[in-house]
């Protein structure tokens, strides 16, 4: 369990014992909703065999929640140090709500799925399905390439490769998948990474003037709204 990761048994052990814990120790009329984004949500679907690749472990499972309250966070803190889960937030947190603000671009337009293979009393476990994360993947990227001009965190590309190889896409230019497809043109930085190192065919896309901070976030308010009309439009 190098690097402060864990694997899937031992996260859904964790969630076991918080779920003692909210029974036993804080209020057993509690219920706790987990909403799994990133590295976890995609360990779930490599254990569901819907994607393959190296996805076995994670530091922590990033919640698309508001806070929970302290005991709960205590809690989480506690147990994780028993399994080796020591990530400075918890092995359970909502991070990337509280500091990139995803929860208001993103929440509203999220496909959650429950996972049913492991059911807790007192935890809702729910996590994103391959094409939202898909969003958050592609747009962690372009974020990096664009605003920090920095290369990409490696294990977004992995991750991003992965999901993509799950729909059977290899070319830009041929993608049956419509919700990837209306999602790509919207991040040309990512997707002429992936092409520049060949691992995908397809033209590269023109990356227009993008003046924005990490703080500005109207420009994926924008693309969440077009992609959540989308998809209410394909469910009509």
């Amino acid at each position: 369990m190098g690097d402060n990761k864990v694997n899937y048994d031992i996260f859904i052990d964790m969630l076991g014992e918080l779920n003692q814990f909210i029974i036993k120790d804080y209020d057993p009329e509690y219920i706790l909703d987990v909403r799994a984004i990133g590295g976890f949500s995609m360990i779930i679907h490599k254990k569901l065999g819907r994607i393959k690749g190296p996805r076995d472990m994670s530091r922590d499972i990033d919640s698309l929640t508001d806070d929970y309250p302290d005991e709960i966070v205590a809690a989480i803190k506690s147990i994780g140090k028993e399994h080796g889960a020591n990530d400075v937030d918890g092995w359970l947190n909502n991070h990337w709500n509280r500091t990139k603000n995803y929860n208001e671009e993103f929440a509203y337009f999220i496909r959650w799925k429950k996972l049913e293979e492991a059911s807790f009393s007192n935890i809702n476990l729910y996590y994103a399905d391959l094409e939202s994360l898909f969003m958050f993947k592609i747009r962690a990227m372009d974020d990096r390439i664009t605003l920090a001009k920095l290369e990409p965190r490696e294990q977004d590309v992995v991750d991003v490769v992965s999901i993509l190889k799950a729909f059977d896409i290899e070319d830009f230019d041929r993608v049956d998948n419509e919700v990837i497809g209306s999602t790509i043109p919207y991040f040309p930085s990512a997707v002429n990474y992936l092409i520049d190192n060949g691992l995908f065919r397809g033209a590269k896309l023109e990356i227009k003037d993008r003046d924005l901070t990490k703080e500005d976030n109207d420009y994926a308010k924008r693309v969440a709204k077009i992609i959540q009309e989308y998809i209410e439009l394909q469910e009509e």
